[in-house]
């Protein structure tokens, strides 16, 4: 199960995909000339491609709701459970950053050229989750006692792992919110082990995007946003450019991933993308994108998905601002526990093979058995939970 209970998740992700996903590419459909303000788009234009001249570049995504309007959500679905006033202050106070550092500008930028990206979750008392990937070599750090309180679930101490077990040092790090580094190719490995290797595709280091499909995907896109989405310059205010672009969400998001359907061999990890089946229950509303530009350069991107959610009082807000900025360096941690994957998938296999009948998972001169045994087996599955989430 996810560090938070999937009733609550289940509640957030439709508007924070939606705007997500609009915001990310109507930025990247403002080259368009057909749409119906030319300057306009020109400007929002601009002021994306000024962003790919960075060799760094950092985006933090904040859910600016107060807990009252997020419990209101949490009722709308009555398939859900109403979050608590605790999770609502928890999730009402959570921000989601990332940052890309390369070796040259990011617009022209490939996998090869990328020298470290970070992903971060934090919530009102610090750093929830936090994934970085240094070349071959990826660090990971949790605060499995907050995620404990979200999904209700207890966790488990460091203590309770004895470090004689295989990857027991590590995961006690894990428990103890400090740092531990993954051999990626041996975490992408173990996924396919554990997941029985279905597409038969990596999650990584697959084929790049070819030029000629890279045209005709921009070429498609562009002709859906000519048709769905309008532009307008709204002027200045608080040192910022401002220019408005509104879009029905259901039919942009429809579109957008019919178009990339036909690529998904060239595209990595997009052997799954959704269809319009993961959409019908989404209102197909317009939402506005108000982009504020700073210095000629996309600074914040904001918008009001209450909309998109069923249940909000009259005039209630859900307003969400993802802002860009400069990435900077990103640094290796000090003092990361490396995780011997490979030895803890050996570890588990030979416990399954020794059968029902098996009283206890052996390893390096150690026994884990009863509860104890069943608090490790949770960490390590909800660690591989973890990472596919981070990673994602």
């Amino acid at each position: 199960m996810s560090p938070i209970r999937k009733p609550l998740a289940k509640s957030l992700i439709k508007p924070l995909v939606a705007v997500g996903c609009t915001t990310a590419l109507v930025t990247g459909a403002t080259a368009c000339a057909a749409i119906e303000n030319i300057s306009a788009g020109k400007k929002l234009e601009n002021a994306a491609d000024k962003l790919g001249e960075r060799r760094s570049v950092s985006m933090e995504l904040d859910l600016d709701a107060t807990p009252e309007q997020l419990i209101a959500l949490s009722k709308s679905d009555s398939a859900s459970e109403p979050m608590t006033r605790e999770e609502a202050e928890t999730l009402a106070g959570v921000k989601v950053s990332v940052a890309v550092q390369a070796k040259k500008p990011l617009a022209e930028a490939k996998d090869k050229d990328l020298v470290a990206t970070q992903l971060k979750l934090s919530g009102p008392d610090g750093v929830l989750a936090e994934y970085r990937v240094m070349g071959k070599t990826a660090y990971v750090r949790l605060d499995m006692r907050a995620f404990g309180e979200l999904s209700g679930e207890p966790v488990p101490s460091a203590d309770e792992m004895p470090e004689s077990m295989p990857g027991g040092k590590a995961l006690r790090k894990i428990l103890e919110g400090g740092w531990v580094k993954v051999d990626t190719a041996e975490m992408e490995k173990a996924r396919a082990e554990v997941g029985g290797g279905a597409g038969g595709k990596k999650a990584s280091g697959g084929p790049e995007l070819s030029p000629e499909a890279s045209k005709k995907i921009t070429k498609s896109l562009k002709k859906l946003f000519a048709r769905e989405v309008t532009l307008k310059d709204t002027g200045s205010r608080d040192g910022a450019d401002h220019v408005v672009a509104t879009g029905p969400v259901r039919t942009l998001l429809t579109g957008i991933f019919d178009e990339l359907r036909p690529f998904t061999d060239e595209i990595p990890g997009a052997e799954d993308l959704p269809t319009a089946k993961d959409f019908k229950d989404l209102p197909n509303k317009k939402i506005a994108v108000d982009f504020a530009i700073k210095n000629g350069t996309l600074a914040k991107a904001s918008t009001d998905v209450a909309p998109l959610a069923e249940g909000l009082k009259k005039g209630d807000k859900l307003p969400i601002t993802l802002t860009f900025g400069e990435g900077g360096k990103i640094a290796v941690p000090s003092g990361a526990t490396e995780l011997d994957i490979a030895g803890m998938m050996d570890a588990m296999m030979g416990g399954f093979e020794a059968g029902d009948d098996a009283d206890a998972v052996s390893g390096d001169n150690f026994t884990v058995g009863g509860d104890a045994q069943s608090s490790a087996e949770k960490g390590i599955e909800g660690l591989s939970v973890d990472l596919e989430d981070l990673e994602g």
